[in-house]
């Protein structure tokens, strides 16, 4: 079977894809890691508002107003025909504090880690708008899959890729690798995190605000996310005293 793979950076495409070779027989995937802005990487943008992809390798001029429009330039840089497509999502809240991290580690994308990014919350609703869009129109080509529930129900999300693919399986059980390549930061320890939903008590109150009003609530209930309430932040601005 042959596959692709997409998702925003930090969204768990490595360990999906390592997921997926760890318990299915017979499949490739055929992502170019380089270059960047081609169709074919795996954290390309597919949406048309370009102005706001915030890491600049990935900026590009493909616009693609349908997925048989997309699949067929992906088949004419692959080579292959009949591809499948696997969606790799996360808990948006989750994203942005592993993609903060990103963004500030060795200056590849030049903020601070204080001031609460809202384009980046773009960045995340239009990438994840499109792929949605494309599953609508071409649902048997397209799975899409959410992180934590690869990591908390790993049987039922690998039993809802293998029938929509129809894929064949190594063994009777289900299990997940002991290192995904790319992701040194992969372990136990690391699952439990997300398990647990510890990411959502270190967040700065000014970034959850930011987060939870800029995200495209149809996107949110679509991937199946909730959106956390947030209070005015006024007790973190410095002789800012509030209009009555």
């Amino acid at each position: 079977m042959d596959l692709m793979i997409y998702g925003l950076e930090r969204s768990g495409t490595n360990f999906t894809e390592a997921v997926m070779l760890e318990n299915f027989q017979n499949i490739q995937f055929w992502n170019e890691h380089y270059p960047d802005a081609l169709p074919t990487h795996k954290h390309f943008r597919l949406y048309d508002e370009k102005h706001f992809i915030p890491i600049t390798q990935f900026l590009n001029n493909f616009h693609f107003p349908d997925f048989q429009s997309f699949d067929k330039k992906v088949n004419e840089l692959t080579r292959q025909a009949d591809l499948k497509y696997v969606i790799a999502v996360k808990d948006p809240y989750a994203w942005y504090q592993s993609f903060m991290k990103l963004a500030t580690k060795g200056n590849y994308i030049p903020v601070r880690s204080k001031i609460a990014n809202g384009q980046f919350m773009l960045d995340w609703n239009l990438f994840h708008k499109k792929w949605l869009q494309f599953a609508d129109e071409a649902p048997e080509r397209i799975q899409i899959t959410r992180y934590e529930d690869m990591i908390n129900n790993t049987d039922e999300s690998l039993n809802l890729i293998q029938s929509k693919f129809d894929l064949e399986a190594k063994s009777a059980n289900w299990h997940l690798p002991e290192k995904v390549g790319m992701s040194k930061s992969f372990n136990a320890k690391r699952m439990l995190y997300y398990k647990k939903g510890s990411f959502k008590d270190k967040f700065p109150a000014t970034h959850m605000r930011v987060i939870s009003e800029m995200l495209d609530t149809e996107v949110l209930t679509s991937l199946g996310y909730e959106k956390i309430d947030t209070e005015p932040t006024y007790d973190f601005q410095t002789n800012y005293i509030p209009t009555r």
